[in-house]
């Protein structure tokens, strides 16, 4: 097993990561549409990725993979998503599941990481419903899992999945979370989506019941057990759990919008107004206005987004957790960021006339890609707003329906 000297001489530092990003940005545009149209990321680019280190940041620290603050992951997808919103989306969400890394014994999961591989490692999904996830039952020596599992973003270049099962019919909080090579599992290849297509968010699934070891399944309780073991011993994740994997998505948002804004100015001296009495659409000032609002848009939510990093890094220099009122404000104010770039996007896009709906225009992609995460159940605003609300009125509700991630402990 690799020491833990080793991966602190080996671990990445986030300078290097984002300089290499800001390398890459011209070629993850150039490619944004291939991934587009093969519903996947492009393999030479996972190659690439994996070549500049930066799939370190789907890797626990524990097995040399990336240990930045909040702020500097939140600014890496940033610049990353100013390149391909989809190809950074799914580097964002195997990023996530590094969570379920430290449910799992150190003889079960070191091998996956410490194993050659090109791309991202793991993927995570299931939990918020049955209807997104498997089902368990316990057999001597394990359990026998079986299920579909659909938008399992990462799935195309992973080795292994944790696919979350529930072991009982009646009762949604007793879910677990299976370790499963994914070799073991049937790939539909049935992502068609307007946006972010290029995440390849097929299903997996069984064929019929899988045969899982209880050293590879794992409960909410388990996993809170081992990171409070780990962080003893100071090889825990990052404070903030999925809340603080949410925040660090604005980051996508704000990069997809910077490069809208960018797409947008570029073309601003080039297109002529017809039915106008403006020859350029650089002369028009609703386009003037329309430039200056979807900016102003974008800044007010990199405010938000900031001032949400800057209390996830005092929580983890101050070693503790959002309380449950501060991960509903920070989960809103990620919600809030989303849309907010969303709707500039969009406006960008709309004043840019009936040329930016040839595909050959990057705008028309980066707003379906936009819009598309705006509307993750995560980043869906009026959920969130609700749920603000409910709070501030002190209206008592029926538990939030959340990932297995944000489940707690029985």
């Amino acid at each position: 097993m690799t020491t833990n000297s080793t991966v602190v001489a080996q671990r990445p530092q986030a300078k290097d990561i984002l300089a290499h990003i800001e390398e890459l940005t011209p070629w993850l545009r150039e490619h944004q549409a291939e991934a587009e149209q093969q519903r996947r990321v492009p393999q030479e680019s996972i190659e690439r990725l994996d070549k500049a280190g930066i799939f370190a940041l789907t890797t626990p620290p524990r097995y040399g993979g990336a240990d930045f603050s909040t702020r500097d992951m939140h600014d890496i997808f940033r610049a990353f998503a100013a390149g391909c919103g989809a190809t950074a989306w799914v580097v964002w969400a195997a990023a996530g599941g590094n969570l379920w890394s430290c449910a799992f014994p150190e003889k079960v999961i070191a091998p996956v990481y410490q194993s050659p591989w090109v791309g991202n490692r793991t993927f995570a999904l299931g939990g918020t419903s049955r209807r997104m996830s498997g089902t368990a039952r316990q057999v001597e020596g394990g359990w026998m899992i079986q299920g579909a599992w659909p938008f399992a973003t990462g799935s195309v270049h992973a080795s292994h999945g944790y696919l979350a099962a529930f072991y009982d019919e009646t009762d949604d909080g007793k879910i677990g979370m299976a370790l499963v090579p994914k070799e073991q599992l049937i790939e539909r290849d049935d992502w068609e989506a307007m946006g972010l297509a290029g995440t390849g968010s097929q299903t997996v699934a069984t064929d019929g019941e899988l045969f899982v070891p209880d050293e590879r399944f794992s409960t909410p309780a388990q996993l809170d057990a081992q990171i409070t073991q780990l962080t003893q011993q100071g090889r825990g994740p990052a404070r903030g759990g999925i809340v603080r994997s949410i925040t660090i998505s604005t980051g996508l948002a704000l990069g997809m919008a910077d490069q809208a804004v960018e797409a947008f100015l570029g073309a601003i001296g080039r297109r002529s107004l017809p039915y106008s009495p403006y020859s350029r659409q650089l002369d028009a000032p609703v386009a003037h206005h329309t430039a200056g609002h979807a900016y102003q848009q974008i800044r007010a939510a990199g405010r938000v987004a900031d001032a949400a990093v800057a209390e996830l890094d005092r929580y983890q220099a101050e070693d503790k957790d959002p309380s449950e009122p501060e991960a509903l404000q920070l989960h809103t104010d990620a919600a809030y960021v989303w849309d907010t770039c969303s709707r500039a996007v969009e406006a960008l896009f709309r004043d840019s006339g009936a040329s930016a709906i040839a595909t050959r225009n990057p705008l028309q992609l980066i707003t379906r890609n936009c819009l598309a995460g705006s509307m993750h159940a995560a980043n869906h605003l009026d959920t969130w707003l609700e749920n603000l609300g409910r709070s501030l009125c002190g209206v008592d509700a029926a538990a939030l329906s959340t990932s297995v991630l944000e489940r707690r402990p029985a």
